[in-house]
């Protein structure tokens, strides 16, 4: 809440250092294999920094990026994609320096960024235990203590500390602590006069290497039960790994002579996960939504800082965090690489991003006080002066009116804020007295004792998970399956012989094993060690997977099957010393073997394998599918769990740019109407309805929590894509005019409408045509379209209005518009867009015309001549109305259309009584007649 940031420590700066940027591409996964997927990058090393080649496996044009380091880690075998790279090369080019810069008292911060499953995780972390392939935090913790180990000044402590955090939704949750004790709404970032801001989350002192590895070990055990309680989003999730390092020398009268402090942060960012192209769905996403908050606020800081302007840290809880480490310390970003054809749009958006990371420069700055204790003193008494500077004028406005004057919201909301500051002054005053305690008394005794209290509450946190690895447990057990390498296998649920309960909490029969994510219902399965033999048999129709499909009644599980309970448990079987009775497959199963069984079963229900009606369904798809089954059943989960009368189910197209198949999510509305999301709207407000869900979950009396209406993920009152119309622009080659009526069509090629379209070409003064004979010379038409190349073009866009289909006689949408871009794939180019009609008619109506330049360059000239413009129509769906999707407000809907109908009933019974008599007296005049003529 204070608008600048802390005074860092004012040590010898130096000249600015851009961020150093290194990309990384690994070797294929599974995935990828069964895909037949082909390479698309390659790498170069030059005399100064390197290059990076991307192509495009739509067009086969090739794009690079230069970067401080490539590392090529796909093949020892291939040629012409760069030298090989081992955990060895990345440790001298980066970790050694990195390691260097901290002991000598500077911030670092290794970035890691990828998409997940792209190996982030492998260069940090590595693996352990195994030498030659552990990353660079392990070495560089290793040379750490190894160095701590060498120093014989016994004037001289070193300390080392830990804390995990990881962000997610805006939350700030503490990794080393006990997930049942985290706050509701997160840890608070709060300001410290030398520290910038912090968290009061754990922080573990570590004596040796082996505390260091078990705290990473624990967080990653949290982060593990999060992804499976929450999975598929739990990816989104932002996480700080930050080692304090601290070495004080002392004189031989004990007074402190010099400190030394650095902090490494690891930091592991979610974010380049798939996404759709505005261009291509009609995505439009809603600026601050807390899923995007993190990076799009980082995004911002990042720019600021490459234009040299002032960021605005405040901006999420992510970028507040990193403050003191992005604008005063060295910072590497290692990117993760994925070279499949597959994951082009995700590996060409991770190139993007360290791109832009690596025109950052940062003073950094050495962490060293001569007399600590004083210059501590010194940066309270600024920040206090400054505080107390800011209630003053608080306090100023308060007494005139200026601010708050007589309105009691003010008043009370400017109270709130003096007491919030009042007690950040008094929780700095404390942090200070216990800093200057620590720094005289060395606090070796207190660190012992309070590792000793953690290692104590991390031993009970985890009821029913061995603390050893697989590898070490003797007894039949599961271990967890995950799409992120780092969180694969870290969890490991052992059985003893007999019966082993597993659901949800239940006080009034706890199972043994209590899991409380998304599809876990009470009393869900059984797992029974008997005979030398492990079964298990699903309860109350749960969704027990085993090997891809669902099971009903108690089935034997060997060595080596897959086993899936609720919506995101994945788990694989493990029976040591009874490897010879399992599958016998030569690698253990990994997550994406488990995701291909339920791909499978996805394709099949969209026709049955992997085709379906006349799509042929590929490898990538069916992934896609089984994603999309699990994240809409979670949704649906959600929606039935907060009562919501919503139904959320996959829709497959074909993408009209791309010419892939591609899925979208249909939402019902209770009955009332269906809209399409694209997926990554869905996945955006996903998100926001796990947040929902969590906050249902932990409360006691599972209250339904309320949202503003523009904030409630279950309501869409957005304006929807109604569909695309084309305009090809051979015509504008030339420099003729164009005039059209072309057809409207909706994401699945149903045609909605036709929109008027004209493009009508400009003369050098600006002006359209026609042009009389005595202006011949000003008629921009030319023979040839290579006439126009590096020449300036002008043109009109004119749309004059939409007719809509008239089918079923109502008319849908309402508040319509047309958008559109000269090259819709451009992603850098803006959006022109026309005035909004309000009215629900089949005829909007425009009147729309905006002149437009551009330099046909030679892939200018190639659009034009080959390509095509794309004209969006958007509105509110009429029909639409889900402001209290609750079954409450449905109810009450269907109550009112009961009683609607009932009082139609009524008056079409009158209407037919009234007819009925009519038709009597009409028959008994025409008797009268018949007897007369009689």
């Amino acid at each position: 809440f204070f608008g600048s940031c802390c005074t860092m420590p004012d040590a010898s700066a130096e000249e600015g250092d851009s961020v150093q940027v290194a990309v990384r591409m690994r070797v294929f996964n599974g995935r990828e294999k069964g895909a037949n997927a082909s390479r698309i990058v390659r790498m170069e090393n030059l005399e100064k920094g390197s290059k990076t080649y991307i192509t495009d496996p739509d067009t086969g044009e090739e794009r690079d990026f230069k970067y401080d380091y490539s590392f090529q880690s796909h093949s020892t075998d291939e040629q012409g994609i760069g030298e090989w790279a081992t955990q060895d090369t990345v440790m001298n080019t980066l970790g050694i320096p990195v390691l260097n810069a901290a002991l000598e008292g500077r911030n670092v911060s290794l970035f890691a960024y990828g998409q997940t499953g792209a190996g982030k995780s492998f260069s940090m972390l590595g693996k352990v235990g195994v030498p030659e392939l552990e990353g660079i935090v392990p070495r560089s913790c290793k040379e750490i203590f190894k160095r701590m180990s060498e120093e014989t000044n016994p004037l001289v402590t070193i300390t080392v500390d830990m804390q995990v955090v990881e962000v997610y939704c805006e939350q700030v949750n503490d990794l080393l602590a006990d997930r049942k004790v985290w706050p509701a709404n997160g840890h608070k970032p709060r300001l410290t006069p030398k520290f910038g801001y912090v968290v009061d989350t754990i922080t573990k002192p570590c004596f040796t290497y082996d505390d260091i590895w078990s705290a990473m070990e624990f967080a990653d055990k949290n982060r593990s039960v999060g992804s499976h309680a929450l999975n598929p989003e739990s990816s989104r999730a932002h996480t700080i790994y930050q080692i304090n390092y601290a070495k004080v020398t002392k004189n031989d009268a004990g007074k402190v002579m010099e400190e030394v402090r650095a902090k490494l942060n690891l930091i592991d960012l979610a974010g380049s996960e798939r996404t759709d192209s505005a261009g291509t769905t009609g995505q439009m996403l809603k600026e601050g939504n807390a899923i995007n908050l993190s990076l799009t606020a980082l995004g911002g800081c990042i720019k600021a800082l490459s234009e040299n302007k002032k960021p605005n840290f405040r901006d999420s809880k992510l970028t507040l965090l990193l403050q003191a480490s992005m604008t005063g310390g060295k910072v590497i970003m290692i990117a993760a690489l994925s070279p499949a054809s597959i994951c082009y749009p995700e590996t060409m958006s991770t190139l993007k991003f360290a791109e832009r990371i690596k025109q950052i420069k940062i003073k950094s700055a050495r962490n060293v006080s001569t007399d600590p204790v004083a210059e501590m003193k010194k940066a309270m008494e600024e920040l206090r002066a400054k505080m107390q500077q800011e209630i003053d004028q608080l306090k100023s406005a308060g007494a005139t009116g200026g601010v708050v004057g007589s309105d009691p919201a003010k008043v009370a909301e400017m109270q709130a804020l003096l007491d919030e500051k009042k007690k950040a002054e008094e929780q700095m005053q404390a942090d200070m007295l216990a800093r200057i305690k620590e720094l005289e008394s060395g606090g070796g005794s207190e660190r012992q004792a309070r590792a000793a209290e953690i290692n104590s509450m991390q031993a009970k946190a985890f009821v029913g998970i061995s603390m050893v690895k697989s590898a070490d447990e003797k007894r039949p057990h599961w271990v967890n399956l995950c799409d992120d390498p780092s969180l694969a296998e870290t969890l490991v649920y052992p059985f003893d012989d007999g019966d082993t309960t597993i659901g949800r909490m239940n006080r009034a029969n706890p199972p043994k094993l209590e899991f409380n994510g998304m599809g876990i219902i009470k009393d869900h399965c059984m797992v029974t060690i008997e005979d030398g033999k492990a079964y298990i048999t699903p309860q109350n129709n749960s969704r027990t997977l085993l090997n891809g499909k669902k099971i009903t009644e108690k089935t034997q599980m060997v060595h080596q099957n897959r086993i899936w309970l609720g919506n995101n448990y994945a788990m694989r079987m493990v029976y040591p010393g009874k490897e010879s009775e399992g599958e016998g497959k030569d690698e253990a199963p990994d997550y994406y073997v488990a995701e291909a069984e339920v791909s499978a079963e996805a394709a099949a229900s969209f026709g049955g394998g992997k085709k379906a009606g006349t799509m042929q369904l590929s490898d990538e798809l069916m992934h896609q599918l089984a994603e999309g089954e699990r994240k809409i059943d979670q949704a649906n989960i959600i929606a039935t769990d907060l009562q919501k009368e919503i139904i959320f189910s996959p829709k497959i197209y074909e993408n009209r740019w791309t010419k892939q198949t591609d899925v979208v999510v249909a939402v019902n509305f209770g009955g009332f109407s269906t809209l399409i999301w694209p997926w990554a709207k869905f996945n955006t407000r996903l998100a926001d309805m796990v947040s929902m869900w969590t906050e249902w979950e932990k409360d006691e009396e599972q209250k339904i929590p309320s949202r503003p209406e523009d904030e409630d993920p279950f309501i869409d009152k957005e304006a929807q894509l109604i569909g695309e119309a084309d305009v090809w622009l051979n015509a504008l080659a030339n420099m003729v005019e164009f005039t059209a009526q072309t057809s409207v069509l909706s994401h699945f090629g149903n045609v909605e409408g036709k929109m008027a379209v004209e493009l009508q070409p400009c003369d050098k003064n600006g002006n359209c045509g026609p042009w009389d004979d005595e202006d011949d010379d000003l008629d921009p038409f030319v023979d040839d379209p290579s006439d126009l190349a590096d020449q300036e073009i002008q043109f009109e866009v004119r749309v004059s209005g939409v007719q809509l289909d008239v089918g079923g006689g109502v008319c849908k949408y309402k508040k319509t518009f047309v958008r559109y871009k000269f090259d819709i794939q451009n992603e850098e180019e803006a959006w022109s867009q026309t005035r909004e009609d309000p009215n629900a008619t089949f005829a909007p109506k425009y009147n729309y015309a905006e002149k437009h330049k551009v330099t046909c360059t030679a892939d200018v000239l190639k659009h034009i001549t080959n390509g095509r413009m794309t004209f969006q129509l958007w509105g509110i769906v009429t029909t639409h109305d889900q402001a209290d999707t609750s079954k409450g407000g449905i109810a009450s809907k269907l109550e009112a259309k009961r009683k609607e109908l009932d009082k139609l009933e009524a008056q079409v019974l009158q209407k037919e009584k009234v007819l009925a008599q009519k038709e009597a007296l009409i028959a008994e005049k025409r008797k009268i007649l018949a007897d007369l003529g009689g």
